[in-house]
């Protein structure tokens, strides 16, 4: 009997422990992917703002070369 006991709580354990690497492993996965998503998206809103900041910072040096004289 003791043994049964035994081989059901190795058994339990071993499940337990593949299934926490098992979640792990889908977790990571889908962080990963959310990730890439994120990288995209943030991709494409450097490329939309940059030429608006760049527009921005020669206005800004217009607008105190100007104050600059007066």
């Amino acid at each position: 009997m003791a043994v049964l006991i035994k081989q059901a709580f190795i058994g339990g354990i071993t499940t337990l422990s593949l299934g926490a690497i098992a979640w792990m492993t889908i977790t990571l996965i889908n962080v990963d992917k959310e990730i890439a998503v994120m990288s995209v998206k943030i991709e494409q809103n450097n490329a939309m703002l940059k030429p608006l900041w760049e527009d921005f910072i020669k206005r800004s040096a217009k607008y105190e070369q100007a104050a600059i004289k007066n």
